[in-house]
């Protein structure tokens, strides 16, 4: 799961992750698109043009991007610390105790990054989440398919930004199938829960869209959700998901 991530502007073209001392030199990779010792890798990525995004997952992530390094950092406090290497900005994301912890980090553009993953205790089962009919998600990594709750799935499902319609419409259709399975008792909780992920995300493509009005539109979908469940799901997920998209760029 998604569990932190910063954006960084680099004045130098090199981003230090790991353990939390700070490092005294700001040594050239001499080419390499990272190096890495026990308790730090440092990766070549962009500077000076644009901010570097960073994502940190745990247990499950999207497949996307090259990895450029899968093994045990030295974690002293149990944090991984992202920033520039000369200092001047860090995060600091809490993963477990102190001690080695298995990262996978992968970057969109080796000796160039921009976008760059780090995954703690990284899964290997590769699984494609529940999507609307023609409208395909990405495929993500986790540690185990079974394990994976409805709303653990639409949290992956919305975890990006980029095709927008498929995402909605898979995160939708998800959330009408967990109201079929969950608790009586639970379900409509649950379903507004869930429903109010969709708003937030709807918040960060639209960046105009006000809490009020997406939390209009989530009342939208709370109204749509409550109809007789349809015959052709996938083409109701997808109809609700055109007008929702429609609403928030308004």
């Amino acid at each position: 799961m998604l569990i932190g991530g910063a954006e960084i502007y680099l004045n130098h073209p090199v981003i230090s992750i790991g353990s939390g001392e700070l490092q005294d030199d700001v040594t050239p990779l001499g080419g390499s698109p990272f190096i890495a010792t026990e308790r730090n890798i440092r990766i070549a990525a962009r500077a000076q043009v644009g901010l570097v995004r960073v994502r940190i997952w745990s247990r499950a992530s999207p497949v996307e991007g090259v990895v450029v390094f899968d093994g045990s950092l030295l974690l002293n406090d149990g944090s991984v610390y992202i920033g520039d290497v000369l200092g001047a900005s860090r995060y600091q994301q809490r993963v477990g105790d102190p001690g080695k912890r298995r990262l996978m980090v992968s970057v969109d553009d080796p000796g160039k990054a921009s976008r760059i993953n780090i995954v703690v205790e990284s899964g290997k089962q590769e699984v494609t989440l529940a999507s609307s009919r023609n409208h395909p998600l990405p495929s993500f990594l986790v540690t185990e398919a079974s394990a994976l709750e409805p709303t653990d799935g639409i949290g992956l499902i919305l975890s990006a930004h980029d095709i927008p319609l498929n995402r909605l419409a898979a995160a939708v259709k998800l959330i009408q199938l967990a109201s079929q399975e969950d608790d009586l008792t639970l379900r409509a909780s649950m379903r507004e829960f869930r429903i109010r992920m969709i708003c937030e995300w709807l918040r960060w493509i639209s960046p105009g869209l006000s809490s009020e009005r997406a939390s209009s539109i989530g009342s939208f979908i709370s109204e749509r959700l409550q109809d007789a469940p349809p015959n052709d799901i996938d083409s109701f997920s997808t109809e609700i998901s055109s007008e929702v998209l429609l609403r928030a760029t308004i």
